[in-house]
């Protein structure tokens, strides 16, 4: 005759100190393994903070400032726009992402679109005052 047990961290140590030499006890699972997969929406909302990340900080190493205002914000928004231009293309094309696994029919545009935007100017403010401090 032959018991078994299903087995969780605790009942398994509990068990084995129970369970001595020559015991006819045997442990089962009570669950099989979870392994952890990343959502699609997960995956492109953190793929479109990192290039929104890239694009700040290329900006400002490529120094497309400009000589004035107007010519440095049209910079970065040309800058902007293209990165999260190679993200669409990524998530759509690279990634495979369409409307099933992203809950919607233009997702894979949409998703993520404001983080973007406000990750972009953060980095984008952050490094220029950094690189170009004030007369100060």
């Amino acid at each position: 005759m032959r018991q078994t047990l299903s087995a969780s961290p605790l009942t398994f140590r509990r068990s084995l100190l129970v369970a001595g030499p020559g015991s006819n006890l045997t442990l089962e699972p009570s669950e099989p393994p979870k392994t952890r997969m990343i959502a699609p929406t997960t995956l492109v909302y953190w793929t479109r903070l990192g290039f929104a990340v890239l694009a700040g900080v290329l900006y400002n190493t490529l120094g497309l400032h400009g000589p004035d205002v107007v010519q440095g914000t049209a910079s970065a928004i040309s800058m902007g726009i293209g990165i999260y231009a190679i993200s669409v293309f990524l998530v759509k094309y690279v990634l495979r992402y369409g409307p099933t696994e992203l809950k919607g029919p233009n997702k894979h545009i949409t998703l993520g679109i404001g983080s973007y935007i406000i990750w972009f100017l953060f980095t984008t403010i952050l490094l220029n005052t950094i690189i170009n401090p004030g007369p100060y």
